[in-house]
Parts: C-alpha cells; structure tokens; sequence
C-alpha cells in the first residue's frame, strides 16, 4: 500500500498496534473475474472501482478529529461524573471511481459526497497529572456516532445510506498554558452495503465492508482559536461481489466474490472557536493518500490519487 513506512512505524508504535499486510487481492480479484469470463478491462476497472468506493464512503463515515474542535480529552465534571459532548458535524468527501456503464470503461465516475454525523461522548477518566502544570496523562473518552451518507447521484450507486461508529480516545497530555492538547483514538465504523448497479449493463459490483480508524490529533489554543493538526491510518477490510458482462456467452454474466482489503495514511487540520464556555464551533479539512497502482490498469480512475475531505461542526459540551 502507498504508506511510508518510517510515519507508519511512528503511528503505530504510539498505538502499539502493528498492520497487517495484505498480498495483491485486487489482482486476485480481477484473475477470478476474468476466470469466470469477464474482459480484463471490465474486471479490472470493477476490482478498483471497489476499492476505491470501499476507502472513500469509509472516510465519509469518519472524516478528521474524532470529537470535534479539541484535541483534548474531555476530562470529567467537578465531583467525578462524565462530562458529555453533543456534537453534529456536515462533513465532504471528493470520490471518483470508475464508470463501468461502458465495457471499455473509459470515464471516470463521481463527484462531491457529503454526510452528516450526529455524536455523542463522554469523558470517563480525568487522567494523572505528571506534574503541576502537566496532566490528562491517560484520561479517556468514550464516543458513539451514527452518520447519514449521501453518495453521488446519477452514478449507479446506492443514493444513501447510513454508517455507525463507536470508540476511546486515550489522552496524553491535557492542553495547558505551557503544553498542547495531545490524544490518540481508535475507531470502529461500520457503513451500510454498497452497492454500484449493473441493472444488466456491462458491470456492477455489491460491497460490504468496515472500518477501523486511528488518529493521533495535536491541538493548542492561541488568540481565543484552537488549532489541531493530526495524523490518521484507516484500515478498510470487506467482501465484494463482482458482477460484469460474460464475453464468451451472451446475455451471459460472469460473477465472483472475494476479500478486499487496503490501507493509508491522512492528514488533517481545523480551527474551532468556543462561544460562553459550552458551544464549540470548528471547521476541518484534510486529505488521504491513495494506493498502490494496479498492473496492467491504464482506466480513467488513478488508484493512486489522493482524495480531499473537509466538515463543519457544532459541539455542545456539558
């Protein structure tokens, strides 16, 4: 996968979680595909249409910071009890895919995608303080997220669908006069199927998958403004189910299913502003790496481009 391997290594070993590694599944995919009577092209331009789609409405199930506008942990309230945050984000994904509505798939598909998270967290642990000015150190939130997703009109795909998500947010440092909010988070999310509509064209595709995300998300308050960068590694792991025209049969189809799997690295930023103590309001914007590039593919879709995401949100936290 298109990962470098030294800010993987440091990702992850701050995680303690290592990666597996995944052989070439689309190649597989697409000598099943063309096995079971497919063309080579078609195969292949379903097989990255897949996992294009797999990574692109996984990020719109989860885009940027995890609890938004703060790189801290919540902390808990005076006396011990969960502190809560409410927060609604509309978020934005730029996908592109394969148009498989022609045999010799010479057109890229898509345009802007855009969701819309409803979330809620709580902070469970205040975290030990290292020193007088210095804590947070493990504190934990927890969160819950359910995500509406409005995929691309006019593209064969499923025209909405829903994703939920659940996680912990471990904190490293609390943000202070002298140190900046730091926190590392793992999430699971777990998007509807998707499917791209052949409706006996010359092809489609049927998709399941989730989603494990990690973030390690550093922020710092300067001029009433918060500011947090971050780094990201997604996970995208599933089954697709190819169905493309038969060329040694007619009205004949040619159908197969198999894993398929990827990973990559993302970046993002925002800004937030909080108004009278509880109302939180922050915007975002980043981007995610692509993947290899698959032999023999020369379509319309570059596996290995980037894709842009960005959201607005609103957090109220009690």
């Amino acid at each position: 996968m298109k990962v470098p391997h030294a800010p993987k290594a440091l990702l992850m070993g701050a995680m303690f979680w290592a990666a597996p590694a995944y052989g070439q599944t689309l190649a597989q995919l697409t000598t099943a595909c063309v096995g079971a009577g497919g063309s080579a092209r078609l195969c292949t331009g379903a097989a990255v249409g897949a996992q294009a789609l797999q990574s692109q409405v996984g990020l719109l199930a989860g885009t940027g910071v995890e609890v938004p506008g703060t790189a801290t942990t919540l902390g808990t309230r005076v006396g011990g009890g969960p502190r809560l945050a409410f927060s609604v984000r509309a978020g934005l994904v730029d996908m592109t895919f394969p148009d498989l509505s022609d045999p010799l798939v010479i057109r890229e598909g898509g345009s802007i995608a855009t969701t819309i998270h409803g979330r809620v967290s709580a902070g469970l642990f205040e975290g030990i303080q290292l020193m007088p000015t210095v804590g947070g150190f493990l504190s934990l939130d927890v969160f819950g997220q359910a995500s509406l997703l409005f995929l691309p009109e006019g593209e064969g795909l499923s025209e909405g669908a829903r994703s939920y998500s659940a996680g912990i947010r471990v904190g490293v440092l609390r943000e202070g006069f002298t140190v900046p909010g730091v926190s590392l988070s793992v999430a699971k999310r777990f998007p509807d199927d998707l499917a791209r509509l052949s409706a006996g064209g010359p092809g489609g595709f049927e998709l399941s998958s989730d989603v494990t995300s990690y973030r390690a998300t550093v922020g710092k308050d300067l001029f009433a403004v918060e500011w947090l960068v971050g780094l990201g590694y997604e996970e995208y792991d599933g089954e697709v189910t190819i169905d493309v025209a038969n060329t040694g049969e007619q009205g004949g189809r040619a159908r197969v299913t198999g894993p398929v799997h990827s990973d990559r690295l993302m970046y993002f930023g925002g800004a937030s502003t909080t108004f009278g103590i509880v109302l939180t309001l922050s915007v975002e914007a980043g981007w995610a790496e692509g993947f290899d590039a698959v032999s023999g593919w020369d379509g319309p879709h570059d596996p290995t481009s980037s894709t842009l995401f960005g959201g607005l949100s609103a957090r109220l936290t009690l």
